[in-house]
């Protein structure tokens, strides 16, 4: 019995991936031996990534890969196919990335063989699975907070690669350990440049590109808002004239010492992660200042100088800036009513001079809407723009078809501190599909499905703890988990 994707993700048997593909046809019935990958592909790389990785998931009972070399497909870009036969899976794709992503696919569909004690081979379902993305640009925002162990931005980075996405911005909330300035956020901070070295390499890979983040203008504590916390001038308070007199949740945008420090802290990242082709530049929920020496210049004046300078020190070493869009809205227009507006009348005028090779990342954390019309003004204006939803599982999907009907730049979900339970279930699995495929429908037993290729993640890094598997430290959920 062959079945679609289409009219079988209610059914327990079914075989289901994720991203959920624009074709699947597969059986849930009649399965194969998964004893020879053929890879059918231009690039001189896949056959040895293929080669490699089912070896490293299979070992002894991973299956012969063969190189059909060809020097063109019909297949473009990210897309990929895959023929499940009696004889054979083969793989076609026009890319080493469209190759991973077919690898991810079968990956998930293959099961060890039935009726032994312990694994003595794998077998797949018969069918054929073609796919493609939806959007270009499939991102990922995670924080790297104070408590956050590398491990877990680890298994967050190759989750969004096993799910198709190709970026993950990792935000530093004062872990990063700068070389060029050490008091620069805690001195116990997880961010070493080795561990940044060596998830890069990882995401690589994996066919995932890693973002850095510093917030420019407000978010300068790097720490939650409701902590009370400063990063930086908590334990090194000679640091003061750096940050706004309030709170020093702002950088004080007057200063050029201020300037000067975060544009040496952004080359210093773009180094660290590889000079990727985006920076992320925060800049949300800033207030307005408290410094006489910023009061005394108009707002939008000093806002714009401060993003522009700070965007050509981006262009300058290779990249595009990135930011968030509540700033740029002036808070109380009734166009952005039920929406994200936190700026002022200053912040918003001062959007006209913005270069317009920056990436507006514009976040709606609510439930379904018929119109975006904040995407719709960036958008008017000549931006980029991501759609960034954050918990709710209908706005994700409303947020993914609005900006794939709209032809939108793509979509960058969040996380914030929702590593754990239920949240990063929902969000992880509703964002992939969003992003490949947004008329998806949910399958049956949904955790499961997550469970498992949480699993497979967990293989792939090694993990012998048992706190380090799962959505949860243990059994019973701590307080923190069950608040995220």
């Amino acid at each position: 019995m062959v079945i679609s994707s289409a009219t079988a993700m209610a059914g327990v048997s079914s075989p289901v991936i994720c991203p959920e593909p624009v074709k699947a046809e597969l059986s849930s019935t009649v399965y194969h031996p998964l004893s020879k990958v053929v890879v059918a592909c231009p690039d001189k790389y896949a056959t040895g990534w293929v080669e490699t990785h089912l070896k490293e998931w299979y070992g002894d009972y991973a299956p012969a890969v063969t190189d059909n070399r060809v020097k063109k497909t019909t297949i473009e870009g990210e897309a990929y196919e895959l023929e499940i036969g009696e004889n054979e899976v083969k793989v076609t794709a026009s890319t080493l990335q469209g190759v991973r992503y077919a690898i991810y696919s079968l990956r998930q569909i293959a099961i060890p063989s039935r009726g032994t004690k312990t694994v003595a081979g794998w077998i797949v379902p018969e069918g054929i699975v073609q796919d493609k993305p939806a959007m270009d640009f499939r991102g990922i925002h995670i924080c790297w907070f104070h408590e956050t162990e590398p491990w877990e931005v680890e298994r967050l980075v190759r989750l969004a690669a096993y799910y198709k996405l190709n970026y993950a911005v990792i935000e530093p909330w004062g872990t990063f350990r700068s070389e060029i300035a050490p008091w620069f956020g805690w001195p116990d901070g997880t961010m070493t440049k080795e561990e940044v070295h060596r998830i890069k390499g990882i995401a690589d890979d994996l066919g995932i590109t890693l973002i850095p983040q510093i917030n420019v203008f407000g978010h300068a504590t790097m720490a939650r808002g409701g902590a009370g916390k400063h990063s930086v001038i908590d334990l090194n308070p000679e640091y003061q004239p750096l940050f706004e007199p309030l709170g020093g949740w702002n950088w004080c945008l007057s200063n050029p010492e201020a300037r000067k420090l975060i544009q040496n802290l952004i080359a210093e990242q773009m180094e660290a992660f590889g000079n990727p082709p985006y920076f992320h530049i925060g800049c949300d929920e800033a207030i307005e200042p408290s410094c006489p020496d910023c009061l005394s210049r108009p707002y939008s004046e000093l806002f714009l100088e401060h993003i522009k300078a700070i965007n050509e020190t981006i262009s300058s070493l290779g990249a595009r800036t990135m930011m968030w869009h509540d700033m740029l809205l002036e808070e109380g227009d009734s166009r952005w009513k039920g929406f994200y507006a936190n700026g002022t009348a200053q912040t918003a005028e001062a959007l006209k001079g913005f270069p317009k090779d920056i990436v507006i990342c514009d976040w709606f954390y609510d439930g379904a809407k018929e119109e975006y019309p904040t995407l719709d003004y960036f958008k008017g204006l000549g931006f980029d723009v991501l759609t960034c939803p954050w918990l709710n599982r209908g706005g994700a999907i409303s947020q993914g078809k609005y900006a794939y009907e709209k032809g939108l730049f793509g979509i960058l979900g969040t996380l914030w501190h929702h590593y754990f339970g239920g949240d990063l279930v929902n969000s992880a699995f509703t964002l992939a599909n969003v992003a490949w495929n947004p008329g998806f429908s949910y399958p049956y037993g949904l955790s499961y499905h997550v469970y498992n290729h949480l699993r497979q993640v967990g293989w792939d890094m090694g993990v012998t703890d048992p706190r380090r598997t799962g959505i949860y430290y243990g059994e019973i959920p701590s307080e923190p988990e069950l608040n995220n």
